[in-house]
């Protein structure tokens, strides 16, 4: 078990249970270091400025009904490889709710709105040949080559903020193209010799990456995780971790406790805060913070050194936004969609839909956008009913059913970017400010006796295992008091062995 190899270690260091931690943040780092902290011994309160738990985990259930229908407005899905967050699923007795996440380009029935040219994906290397100007069309590169080209801008537009999708055209015009007249393409095209394999691509020729710009090479990590066959998730909904987590813990967890200070002394930690209208001040023995650093960086912070006040400056967020209708059937499956996603285009890009089956009297749910970056931060810009009408007419295109009488039963949407307990959908290390790797070490570096965790801190920004990950490292920091991130980082490396795993 997790915890029991904490416990070994704590023993082996002549390390002692009771220290009083006060976490700041009820998402999933502080959950999950709270839960841990208190089967080590010791006491723990966490305080949540926002009206909820969860964080950025957040399930919206359209009905009381368990068997209501129910969209993620935050955390949908989990990577086969993320340990730390399939630990956490079967420590909670929740393994047999796992089931598969369709992914974006895995349904062959789902749609492309190229142009206003709309296709089904199965039909999209005729038609990419025939829509593409350019450097697509141009006969001093072999068909292959163009097809494969026209296949990866394919991908990157649709999930990729704006300015990445610029800077893949401008490295394809330059000099891409040419790399890949250059590479031997048969062995990463399916068996249809159609559609390819970018997964095994990237793998197999880092050498491509490399000629990408920094940023759009260091953005391949999300959008081969994005387009992975190997993606799961929990059926009923994530929040129930959270569900099960809150549960599990005794400590109290106070919410509408809105933190509006931080000051740093060598010996405690003094924070201020606001209830019902009031301010307060706490003298803390140990904090950890999990709040974002969009969020931290408006608040007074004092005893810092300014290297980490550059890194609380200049972490970027990258804003997202999601959009989820309920809809009176699953009009969709007549078309032969089981799950996966379409590319609606313009400024919605995503639509996904459910891979996991509502009660037919219930109607169903489609995520209808799921934008990231200067798409989201414009949908951000406008009030929730225009949203949502702007996402009807758009979708609407690729899917005429959603302007029928009553087929939208229910929307709902969320900029977490305007979020005020966010400020932002993630940190993200492919930004031109962020792209050093080292970033998220000093985002997860301690002052004195305050500590850092959540997604922010760690190699996994915007999944719930950096979350983890992060908050296991803050852990046993507190645990054995050592101010060296070697400490935190052997103990990540310990509890990453599978046997450890196994034994969980």
């Amino acid at each position: 078990m997790l915890t029991s190899t904490l416990l070994d270690m704590c023993e082996m260091t002549n390390l002692q249970p009771g220290k009083k931690i006060t976490i700041l943040g009820a998402g999933i780092a502080g959950l999950v270091a709270a839960y841990e902290l208190e089967r080590l011994g010791h006491e723990v309160e966490i305080l949540e400025g926002s009206p909820r738990v969860g964080g950025r985990v957040w399930t919206h259930r359209f009905g009381k009904d368990n068997n209501a229908p129910l969209a993620e407005l935050g955390a949908m899905r989990i990577p086969s490889s993320h340990q730390h967050t399939l630990h956490y699923v079967k420590e909670l007795g929740l393994s047999d709710k796992l089931c598969k996440f369709m992914t974006v380009f895995e349904e062959q029935n789902a749609f492309i709105n190229l142009e206003g040219k709309i296709f089904k994906m199965k039909d999209a290397p005729r038609i990419l040949q025939q829509r593409y100007q350019g450097i697509f069309t141009d006969t001093r590169y072999s068909e292959q080559t163009r097809l494969f080209a026209a296949w990866l801008k394919t991908i990157v537009d649709t999930i990729s903020p704006g300015d990445l999708r610029e800077g893949l055209q401008n490295d394809l015009e330059s000099h891409l193209m040419d790399e890949l007249e250059r590479l031997d393409l048969e062995p990463y095209f399916c068996e249809d010799n159609e559609s390819i394999d970018l997964q095994y691509f990237i793998k197999e020729n880092p050498g491509f990456r490399a000629r990408c710009s920094k940023a759009l090479d260091m953005f391949f990590e999300d959008i081969l995780v994005e387009t992975s066959k190997d993606l799961l998730q929990l059926q009923g909904g994530m929040e129930q971790i959270i569900d099960c987590l809150v549960e599990s813990i005794k400590s109290p967890i106070k919410c509408n406790q809105k933190v509006v200070a931080i000051r740093v002394n060598p010996e405690f930690t003094e924070i201020d805060y606001v209830e019902n209208g009031e301010k307060y001040t706490r003298s803390c023995d140990y904090v950890l913070c999990t709040i974002p650093f969009s969020v931290l960086r408006k608040m007074e912070l004092e005893g810092f050194d300014q290297r980490k006040l550059n890194s609380i400056r200049d972490t970027y967020y990258c804003p997202a936004t999601k959009v989820a209708f309920h809809t009176k059937e699953a009009f969709w499956q007549k078309q032969g969609i089981r799950g996966g996603a379409s590319f609606s285009g313009e400024g919605v890009r995503q639509t996904y839909y459910p891979s996991v089956k509502f009660t037919p009297e219930t109607g169903s749910v489609m995520l209808a956008s799921y934008t990231i970056g200067d798409d989201a931060e414009r949908m951000g810009m406008m009030s929730e009913e225009k949203r949502h009408d702007y996402v009807k007419d758009v979708v609407g295109k690729v899917h005429p059913e959603l302007q029928s009488e009553n087929m939208v039963v229910e929307a709902t949407s969320i900029a977490w970017g305007n979020y005020e307990w966010s400020a932002g959908g993630c940190a993200v290390h492919w930004d031109d400010v962020a792209a050093n790797t080292s970033n998220y070490l000093e985002a997860a570096r301690r002052q004195h006796q305050l500590l850092f965790a959540g997604e922010h801190c760690s190699r996994y920004p915007a999944w719930l295992q950096g979350s983890i990950e992060s908050a296991l490292e803050a852990v046993y920091d507190i645990v054995s008091d050592k101010r060296m991130n070697r400490v935190a980082t052997s103990f990540v490396s310990k509890i990453e062995d599978a046997s450890v795993l196994q034994a969980a």
